[in-house]
């Protein structure tokens, strides 16, 4: 009898899959974006319909995506609603397998430890030690996510920085703030000839992130709550 994860394989595309698996997804250098399209929409009625293998299936999008990141740009809220899934697992994941190749994923473990590794580290060498010392001691997700608080908390400490609540996770947070600037940076040639109706879909997918800076500039200024924004979503 076929397993859960056997059915999805047989369901997937015939062309751009290179590899696919319990982990996640290789796909073809060659895969064009009209089939790239096809394969995350496909992934994500999948996700959708389907009652297991979440994680496989998030693992897949997210590897989709990442692909997506380097060739094609992708809606990763939208690509989220076809799917029933929260865009914030979306980015997650895409963040988790665009660190972590399919080749370097560990088949004795979750995708979840993946996740908290991923998550965590972004240096290929730190990544992989963690993966492996997971595999070695049998950690259970929960587990490895104290080791690895309890060791960046360490590191912090070690560095003169104040311990409090929620100080790891904002590091953490301020990491990934820093890998979203360096990715806009890099591709100003792109964001910059932007036509108007990418603009306004572009500042739609980044309320967030302005309701962040809002939140910040009235801390920093030291109010204790955000200004009200003038600006609507349309």
């Amino acid at each position: 009898m076929r397993t859960e994860v056997q059915r999805l394989i047989a369901e997937l595309p015939d062309t751009g899959i290179a590899s696919a698996g319990r982990l996640g997804l290789a796909l073809s250098p060659q895969l064009d974006q009209e089939a790239w399209r096809y394969l995350v929409a496909h992934l994500a009625r999948l996700t959708r319909t389907t009652t297991g293998a979440r994680q496989t299936l998030t693992a897949w999008l997210g590897d989709a995506l990442a692909y997506g990141e380097i060739r094609y740009r992708g809606r990763i809220a939208t690509c989220a609603g076809e799917a029933g899934l929260e865009p914030g697992t979306l980015r997650n994941a895409k963040m988790v397998c665009s660190r972590i190749p399919v080749s370097c994923r560990h088949d004795a473990l979750s995708w979840t430890h993946h996740c908290e590794v991923g998550l965590a580290f972004a240096d290929p060498p730190e990544i992989e030690r963690w993966l492996a010392l997971a595999e070695r001691e049998k950690l259970s997700t929960a587990d490895l996510r104290k080791r690895i608080r309890a060791h960046i908390a360490g590191q912090r400490q070690n560095h003169g920085a104040a311990a409090h609540p929620g100080l790891v996770e904002a590091f953490q947070l301020l990491r990934e703030l820093r890998a979203a600037c360096r990715t806009l940076d890099q591709r100003r040639d792109v964001w910059r000839r932007w036509p108007p109706g990418t603009a306004r879909m572009a500042l739609q997918e980044a309320k967030p992130l302005a309701d962040f800076i809002d939140r910040l500039r009235a801390c920093a200024l030291g109010s204790s709550s955000a200004p009200p924004r003038d600006i609507q979503d349309n």
